[in-house]
């Protein structure tokens, strides 16, 4: 048995993500996905002896010397920018540096990973060229869009919050093949 005594590690970063719900597509979500920006922004500039907005690794480095919590922006689902570039140029402007393709709803770029569900049929069999030249978040998309994201990406991508499918079965989560095809690319 190991004697390990548990030592606190301070939290450096973290990704505040302007979440809007599927139910909003093609209705409010541009507006709902600005507010959440907005209320992300007013409540780090609440706190400056805390926290500071930044969009670089170099930010995420000065605030840490500076004791503050590094605060980034993230859009959760891709319908958040109504099929805009131009929305996404903006939320990009004011902070966002990942945007989640989906959520748990198609976008009309973008299939989520309900269609990996049994019985269930893609709507557009991955990732439209629309979905393409964009650092992604891969969490919710079917694994067709994460293969195509993955083959057409740049960038890094991330997968913020899903887990191994192996461990936890669920069409959320990521398979063997996607994880060891991002190996591959990161050794290559």
């Amino acid at each position: 048995m190991y004697n390990v005594k548990w030592q606190p590690k301070k939290l450096l970063a973290m990704f505040w993500s302007a979440y809007v719900p599927c139910s909003s597509q093609h209705l409010d979500a541009v507006q709902l996905a600005l507010e959440q920006i907005d209320l992300i922004r007013r409540l780090v500039s609440l706190y400056p002896q805390h926290m500071a907005l930044v969009t670089t690794a170099k930010g995420i480095d000065e605030s840490h010397q500076a004791g503050k919590l590094a605060s980034l922006i993230g859009v959760e689902g891709g319908h958040a920018i109504g099929t805009s570039l131009g929305v996404l140029r903006m939320f990009y402007q004011l902070g966002a540096r990942y945007l989640t393709l989906t959520h748990t709803c198609n976008t009309p770029w973008a299939d989520c990973c309900k269609v990996d569900e049994p019985g269930r049929v893609p709507h557009i069999g991955g990732l439209s060229h629309f979905g393409t030249g964009m650092m992604v978040d891969l969490s919710h998309v079917s694994v067709p869009t994460m293969l195509d994201a993955l083959a057409t990406s740049k960038a890094p991508v991330i997968f913020s919050h899903s887990s191994a499918h192996a461990i936890c079965n669920s069409s959320r989560n990521v398979p063997d093949h996607v994880l060891k095809r991002i190996v591959m690319s990161i050794c290559n």
